[in-house]
């Protein structure tokens, strides 16, 4: 039952809790680009209101500005193979 690489576990969860502030900040990122730095200032400083609502913002706002992204880019290729039709 014991683990010939004592270190293991550890290992795995230093590397979660990584990728885990990978996506914080990747979320972070995505918000302020979304909303604006000084929003995202406003928003943060909300926290003394109601600290436990801040993720759940984050999460709907950083959603928000994938799917945003992923409009863009969807309604940016379907108007390029409209133009390459009419050119044809």
């Amino acid at each position: 039952m014991t683990d010939e690489r004592p270190g293991r576990v550890r290992r795995a969860i230093a590397a979660l809790v990584y990728r885990a502030q990978a996506f914080t900040v990747v979320g972070y990122m995505g918000v302020a680009s979304f909303i604006g730095v000084e929003a995202l200032i406003v928003l943060l400083g909300f926290t003394t209101v109601l600290p436990i609502a801040i993720p759940f913002v984050l999460i709907v706002l950083g959603l928000a500005y994938l799917f945003r992204q992923r409009l863009s880019d969807s309604w940016h290729g379907l108007r390029a193979r409209l133009r390459r039709g009419e050119a044809e």
